[in-house]
């Protein structure tokens, strides 16, 4: 009996590709190394998301080496609406890909019921402005994300070469003024 073509996107959304899709959601990005080790979703897998619509893909060279960038695309977007009830989505520049695979790490680093709490860049201004509304649109630089341990709001803060003291201690104040009691760096 003859084999028919292999589909070239996806019928079910798996466990595995779930997994990618959220964390997308919270850091923004993350390389195919990353999707495959942390995830298990081979390139083969990456594929078929990209035309399905989950995901978008791009090549580039990070630290001398290429590498395949994942990021949400309409219909992972409007997955974490349905699945998750997630409406803001962490936005990634490929400008800062060293520094955010490098989040997207400290990410993966965490238990999972940790992950859930992650609080994105976009949604620690948003709850910035909300908390001083006066100071709306005054904000030249924030922490990267903020985690919950045991009731503890935590600021992640991804250290770039070029960050000065003085950079690193307004982040500092800012996690201080959104209700972290300490701010973790990598």
């Amino acid at each position: 009996m003859a084999r028919g073509r292999k589909a070239s996107t996806i019928k079910v959304v798996t466990g595995r590709d779930r997994d990618l899709i959220k964390q997308l959601s919270k850091t923004g990005l993350c390389n195919s190394s990353q999707a495959k080790e942390y995830c298990g979703v081979s390139v083969d897998r990456l594929n078929k998301l990209e035309k399905s619509g989950y995901i978008k893909t791009s090549e580039h060279i990070v630290r001398g080496e290429n590498n395949l960038i994942i990021q949400l695309d309409k219909g992972g977007k409007e997955y974490c609406r349905q699945e998750f009830g997630i409406t803001n989505f962490c936005a990634a520049q490929t400008n800062h890909l060293e520094h955010d695979i490098k989040l997207t790490e400290v990410y993966y680093k965490l238990d999972s019921d940790i992950q859930d709490t992650w609080k994105h860049e976009r949604e620690l201004i948003d709850k910035y402005y909300e908390i001083y509304p006066e100071k709306s649109g005054e904000l030249k630089t924030c922490i990267d994300a903020a985690i919950e341990v045991n009731g503890e709001l935590i600021a992640i803060e991804s250290i770039g070469t070029s960050y000065t003291g003085t950079e690193i201690d307004l982040k500092q104040e800012i996690a201080t003024n959104l209700g972290c009691s300490r701010m973790e760096c990598f």
